[in-house]
C-alpha cells in the first residue's frame, strides 16, 4: 500500500483528535467550565488572591474555550436601547462653547457671554464691548465652520446672536452618537465578561443587546443604560443657595411658582424646570439648577437643588481611570477617579482659581455632591456612593466605575422592549433543533449507507468527522451556536453528502469505461473536484452576505454555514480520499469497488 495513504490517515486520525480536544470542556460541563474559565483570569492577574478550594490540576491542561450557547439555547435578556440622538446634538453644542471661548481669547475678541439655545441647535453668542457683528460672525466662521449666522435678537436690552448648527452636521452627529453609544454598550458589557453578546443597530436610533445566561434586568439596565455622563460645574456662591444644602429655602416659592405654572411631566423634568426659572428671572441667565437625589423606597427622588454656572470645567472625557474604594473613617463606599494629564490641568486650575468656593460633581444632571474646594488639587477625586446594609453602595460604586472607565454615552439611552429568555425555552429549543438535526442527519446517513453500500458507510464516517470539526471549529473561534446555527450544522450535512455523490458518481463513470479501481478513484476526485469547489465556494458567498449584512439570528446560521463549507471540502475531498484509497489497498485482488 503507498505510503501517501497512511499520511493522509495520519491527517484524518489527528484531525478527529484534536477536534475531540477542543470539544473536552464542552463534553465535561459547567463546572468544569467555570474553573476553566476562573483558572484564566487568575492567571492574567499579576497577584491574584488565595482560593478556598483550589483548583483542580486537570484545569491547566485543558483547552481553555467552549461552545458558547446564543440566546435562544441558554436564554438571558433581550433588550432594546433608543438612543435620545437630539440630546447628543445639543450636547454637542455644548461642548463646543469652550472652543469657541478659547479661540475668541487668541483673537483679542471680547465676548460678554456664550451658552447655548436650550430649545435648539445653536449657539447664543452675546458680544462683549466695541464687538461687532462682523467680528463675531468671522470668529465662529474660522474656528466653528459647521454653524451658519441665523438672526440678532434683544434679549433683556442685551444684544444676542444666534447661529444655528448646518442640518448636515446634525444628521451626521446623530449618527455617529448611535455609532458611538453602541460601541461604548460593548465595551460595558465586555467588562462584566458576558460571553458572546450580541449588540447591534435596530433602526435609525435603536440598539439591541442580546445578553445570553444573564437574568438580573435590573443589573443589565444600569451597566447598559446609565449614560455615565460626568461633569464638573462651579456652584453660584452669590445664589439662595450659598451656606449649604439646607439653605435653598429662598427658592422654594419659584419652585412652588413652577409648579403650579407647568405640567407634572414638564416639572419633573430638571433641565425643564430649570429652564422655565430662567426664562422667568428666578435665576440669571448662564445659570442651572440642578438636584441632589435620594433613594426613598426604592425610588430616586428630588432632595434640594443648587444653582449651578451652567459651563462644565472638566468632563467625563478627562478620565483617564476609575476605581472603587472605601473611605478609612465613615466606611462609605467611594469611586476614585484619576485624570488624565489635560484634565489634572484643568483641574488644577479650576480649584486653584476657586478656594474656599464649591464645585459640583453631576453625574447624568444630578449632583452627586458638592465639596468646598479647600487646596489645589491635580491628581484625583473621590466620589461617596451611599448605601444600606453592610455591603450599601458596593454594588452601584462597581457600576459607576465600571461604567466611567468605558466611557460616557454620546447621548442619553431609554429602555425600549425588555425581554427575558426562560432557560427553560432554551432547553425546549435545544431539544427540538437537535431532535430536527439528528433526524434528518439519520435519514441522509441511512440513504448513503444503503445506496452506495460500504462507500457509502465511509461517507458517513466523513460526515461523523464533518460535524465533529465544525462545533470544535466554533469552540475555537469563540462563536456562539444558535438554533439557526443547528440548522446551519444540518444543512452543512446535507451539503457534505451532496459533495461525495458527486465524487462518487464521477467514479462510477470512470469504473464503466473500464478502468481498474484505483485509477477510477484516483480520476473521480481529479475531476469532481472542481464542481465541488465551485458550488461550495458559491455557497460561501451567500454566508459571507448573510455574515455582513444580517444580525443576531442571521450571523449566527452564516458563521456556522462558513465554518461548514470548508470542513466539507476538508472531509469530502480529503478524508472520504484516504478511507477510501486505503480500503482498494485492501483489495487490491479484488476487480471491483463498492460504490
Amino acid at each position: 500500500m503507498e505510503r501517501g495513504v497512511y499520511a493522509r490517515l495520519g491527517v484524518v486520525g489527528l484531525s478527529v483528535v484534536a477536534a475531540v480536544w477542543m470539544l473536552l470542556p464542552t463534553f465535561l460541563g459547567k463546572e468544569v467550565q467555570n474553573n476553566i474559565e476562573l483558572a484564566a483570569k487568575r492567571a492574567a492577574m499579576d497577584d491574584p488572591p488565595a482560593l478556598e478550594t483550589p483548583l483542580p490540576s486537570y484545569v491547566r491542561w485543558l483547552p481553555n474555550k467552549a461552545v458558547n450557547l446564543g440566546l435562544d439555547l441558554q436564554g438571558g435578556i433581550d433588550l432594546t436601547l433608543e438612543v435620545g440622538v437630539e440630546e447628543g446634538v445639543l450636547s454637542s453644542v455644548q461642548r463646543d462653547i469652550p472652543g469657541l471661548k478659547s479661540a475668541a481669547e487668541k483673537q483679542d475678541i471680547k465676548l460678554a457671554s456664550v451658552r447655548r439655545d436650550p430649545k435648539s441647535p445653536a449657539l447664543l453668542i452675546e458680544p462683549g464691548e466695541g464687538t461687532s457683528l462682523e467680528q463675531v460672525q468671522t470668529l465662529v466662521r474660522t474656528s466653528l465652520r459647521r454653524y451658519t449666522y441665523k438672526n440678532t435678537n434683544n434679549d433683556d436690552g442685551k444684544t444676542v446672536h444666534a447661529f444655528a448648527m448646518n442640518a448636515d452636521d446634525q444628521t451626521e452627529i446623530r449618527k455617529r452618537s448611535v455609532e458611538q453609544a453602541l460601541e461604548t454598550i460593548r465595551n460595558r458589557i465586555d467588562e462584566t465578561g458576558v460571553k458572546e453578546p450580541s449588540i447591534t443597530i435596530k433602526g435609525v436610533d435603536g440598539i439591541n443587546v442580546q445578553l445570553p445566561g444573564e437574568t438580573d434586568v435590573e443589573e443589565a439596565l444600569e451597566t447598559v443604560g446609565t449614560t455615565a455622563r460626568l461633569v464638573f460645574m462651579l456652584v453660584d456662591e452669590e445664589s439662595p443657595l450659598k451656606d449649604s444644602e439646607l439653605s435653598f429655602r429662598p427658592l422654594l416659592p419659584a419652585i412652588a411658582e413652577a409648579e403650579a405654572a407647568m405640567s407634572a411631566a414638564d416639572f419633573a423634568n430638571d433641565k425643564a424646570l430649570s429652564q422655565w426659572l430662567v426664562d422667568q428671572g428666578k435665576i440669571p441667565q448662564g445659570r442651572v439648577v440642578l438636584w441632589h437625589y435620594e433613594k426613598k423606597d426604592g425610588v430616586d427622588v428630588r432632595a434640594y437643588p443648587y444653582v449651578l454656572h451652567d459651563e462644565e470645567l472638566i468632563s467625563g472625557d478627562d478620565i483617564n481611570s476609575a476605581s472603587t474604594g472605601t473611605d478609612p473613617q465613615t466606611g462609605q463606599y467611594e469611586v476614585h477617579l484619576d485624570f488624565k494629564p489635560r484634565g489634572s490641568q484643568i483641574f488644577g486650575q479650576v480649584t486653584g482659581a476657586n478656594l474656599q468656593k464649591r464645585f459640583a460633581i453631576v453625574l447624568d444632571d444630578k449632583v452627586r455632591s458638592a465639596p468646598m474646594i479647600q487646596a489645589q488639587i491635580f491628581d484625583n477625586c473621590r466620589i461617596t456612593v451611599g448605601g444600606d446594609g453592610p455591603d450599601g453602595g458596593k454594588k452601584e460604586a462597581g457600576t459607576l466605575a465600571l461604567v466611567l472607565r468605558s466611557g460616557a454615552l454620546p447621548a442619553p439611552v431609554t429602555p425600549g422592549d425588555v425581554r427575558l429568555v426562560s432557560a427553560s425555552l432554551g432547553e425546549q429549543a435545544i431539544h427540538g433543533g437537535l431532535m430536527a438535526a439528528g433526524l434528518g442527519s439519520a435519514m441522509v446517513l441511512l440513504f448513503a449507507a444503503v445506496y452506495y453500500r460500504l462507500s457509502g458507510i465511509i461517507a458517513c464516517i466523513s460526515l461523523v468527522v464533518n460535524v465533529l470539526l465544525v462545533v470544535a471549529l466554533l469552540a475555537m473561534v469563540g462563536a456562539t451556536l444558535t438554533l439557526p446555527g443547528i440548522c446551519g450544522i444540518a444543512l452543512t450535512v446535507g451539503m457534505a453528502v451532496d459533495c461525495n455523490i458527486i465524487i462518487y458518481e464521477r467514479i462510477r463513470e470512470e469504473l464503466r469505461l473500464g478502468k481498474s479501481p484505483r485509477l477510477a478513484l484516483e480520476a473521480g476526485f481529479e475531476h469532481a473536484v472542481v464542481a465541488v469547489v465551485d458550488s461550495n465556494v458559491t455557497t460561501l458567498l451567500a454566508g459571507v452576505v448573510l455574515y455582513s449584512y444580517g444580525s443576531g439570528p442571521l450571523k449566527g446560521f452564516a458563521v456556522t454555514l462558513m465554518i461548514g463549507i470548508f470542513t466539507t471540502l476538508f472531509t469530502g475531498v480529503f478524508v472520504s480520499r484516504a478511507m477510501l484509497s486505503f480500503l482498494v489497498g485492501l483489495r487490491r485482488s479484488s476487480t471491483t469497488l463498492s460504490i
